[in-house]
């Protein structure tokens, strides 16, 4: 990609992350899907992205980004990237490895720069929460700034009544909380211990319902059929290994 390398050349040594763009897009919907809890936001993000076709329009450089190389199919790509296509007026950051609390609050910062620099009027983080009750599973909540709080009572998404919002996602909810720009989170119940693209598909659902957007996901709900199912038949052959030698009925697994 043909950037002016002279950004990067120049960053100052206390500029720890901004953002480096190749195409000057105007949007009004920023969406930030880092790694989380289920993997559910950056699996959105990677989604939508693939979905409507987007492509690297930018990326966020700086000392503070994980030295990672990612690459797909023999291709390196960028880490932390920005997707978008002309006439779209949804901008997607996705993040491939989690960051910890200063890089967090680094890379927030340059996100809103971008994001108002961009135009954008709102931002959305995509983020799963562990849910205690089983109802909650793949439901999702929103968490919003409280002056914006007529604007998202038209939602109609229930809101999550108290608690906290850890790593990226809390990073740049913070930084809305103090910008003309709008910060608000889908956030989805889901496992906390493997990624589950099924609540990944409720985040999308939700975003096609806000922003009358059209993604498919179809295969994210059937990848997500496919991991229960196996879950539940190594759940009942661990059950079955341990269970003694005289009781060899069938127990209650995690989804039964």
């Amino acid at each position: 990609m043909d950037y002016d390398k002279s950004i990067a050349e120049n960053m100052e040594k206390n500029l720890f992350a901004r953002c480096i763009c190749k195409e000057d897009v105007n949007v009004s919907t920023v969406l930030v899907g880092f790694p989380g809890m289920g993997l559910a936001g950056a699996i959105a993000a990677q989604h939508i992205s693939e979905i409507m076709e987007l492509k690297t329009i930018g990326f966020v450089e700086g000392i503070v980004i994980p030295p990672v190389a990612v690459f797909l199919d023999g291709y390196l790509r960028h880490p932390y990237r920005i997707m978008g296509k002309e006439g779209f007026d949804i901008a997607v950051f996705i993040g491939e490895s989690a960051v910890n609390a200063e890089a967090s609050f680094h890379i927030a910062n340059a996100v809103m720069n971008w994001a108002e620099k961009h135009g954008a009027k709102e931002i959305i983080a995509l983020d799963g929460f562990a849910y205690m009750n089983k109802k909650d599973e793949a439901k999702v909540y929103l968490v919003a700034e409280p002056e914006i709080k007529e604007k998202v009572s038209k939602l109609n998404i229930p809101p999550l009544k108290s608690g906290f919002i850890k790593g990226f996602a809390g990073a740049i909810l913070n930084k809305t909380m103090i910008s003309d720009v709008d910060g608000f989170a889908f956030l989805v119940g889901t496992r906390p211990d493997l990624p589950d693209p099924g609540a990944a598909a409720s985040l999308i659902q939700t975003l096609n319902s806000y922003k009358n957007t059209n993604i498919n996901v179809e295969t994210l709900k059937e990848q997500s059929e496919s991991i229960k199912k196996k879950l539940a038949e190594l759940a009942f052959q661990t059950q079955e290994m341990v269970a003694p030698s005289t009781d060899r009925s069938r127990k209650k697994t995690f989804y039964t």
